[in-house]
């Protein structure tokens, strides 16, 4: 029995894109998180303006990574998680990443300073990055794995 195919391109897309989904998940058992992303919501995609408050939002998850990061691994896991989810769902470029936790540094080691604290410590929450970084870094390679996988698939 024939497949009922959409007329319109958009409709067409989409009937594709479930239709992959639906072999991945025969295939591989899930259907894939690449699906569940909205191009729309992407970072470039946003205004200046919705750009400037996510960032803000972003910042505000990575301060409290840093300040919880030699403190319960668990929870750290846990922010790491949303942070790279959240991160991952808007693709959000990962030397945004590398600016936020700059910044966050840069400012921690001046309050110090005024303090009359040597920030040197502020080096070892490099790890925080390289943490974030690599669990961002798996998230787009599963994107990229699974975008060859589809296309294998479709041919």
């Amino acid at each position: 029995m024939p497949e009922f195919v959409p007329e319109d391109r958009a409709n067409r897309e989409k009937f594709k894109q479930n239709r992959l989904n639906s072999k991945l998940k025969e295939r591989l058992g899930y259907s894939g998180i690449y699906s569940q992303r909205n191009y729309q919501q992407f970072f470039e995609q946003l205004s200046s303006l919705e750009q400037e408050k996510l960032l803000q939002e972003f910042k505000i998850a990575y301060y409290q990574i840093i300040t919880d990061y030699f403190n319960d691994e668990n929870l750290i896991n846990e922010q790491i998680d949303r942070f790279v989810e959240t991160a991952f769902f808007v693709n959000l470029p990962v030397d945004k990443v590398v600016k936020i936790h700059m910044e966050l540094v840069d400012d921690l080691s001046r309050k110090l300073k005024l303090e009359g604290i040597q920030p040197d410590f502020l080096s070892d929450y490099r790890l925080a990055l390289i943490d974030v970084i690599a669990h961002l870094g798996e998230m787009y390679r599963s994107v990229v794995k699974e975008t060859c996988l589809i296309s294998n698939l479709a041919s």
